[in-house]
């Protein structure tokens, strides 16, 4: 989901390989080198500063809420939403620069999977919570 809302904005606001500035994923989806290492510096002066944070964009996950909730009170992780649907190559740079530096700080002090972990526990919260309603 997310690739298509970095390429549909890129083929929306014309970006191309002319660019010097534009870069490519493994997965051909085109982001701002500058935004990129603004990010990473971005990212290592908040974790000197002690914040943890991620950045998020992209359409919401199941149980979007509970996942920010969840990284907020367990961990202390601030999940900042950067975009929504359509994601331009600067935002995405700069989350994917932030990120780069941050997950795996976040991983080195709380186990490998523990965002796998709390974004599947939001999800099965969510799920929980919308069976009641029914």
């Amino acid at each position: 989901m997310r690739a298509l809302c970095v390429i549909g904005c890129a083929l929306l606001t014309g970006c191309g390989a002319k660019d010097a500035d534009i870069a490519y994923t493994r997965e051909h989806m085109p982001y701002s080198r500058s935004a990129y290492e603004d990010g990473r510096a971005q990212a290592e002066a908040d974790i000197r500063a002690g914040r943890l944070v991620l950045e998020d964009y992209g359409f919401p996950r199941k149980g979007q809420q509970e996942y920010a909730d969840i990284l907020r009170d367990r961990y202390h992780v601030e999940l900042r939403r950067v975009a929504s649907d359509i994601v331009g190559p600067k935002t995405y740079g700069h989350a994917f620069g932030y990120n780069a530096v941050s997950e795996p700080e976040i991983k080195r002090r709380f186990g490998s999977n523990v965002l796998e972990k709390a974004e599947a526990e939001a999800a099965e919260h969510y799920d929980m919570q919308q069976q009641k309603e029914t």
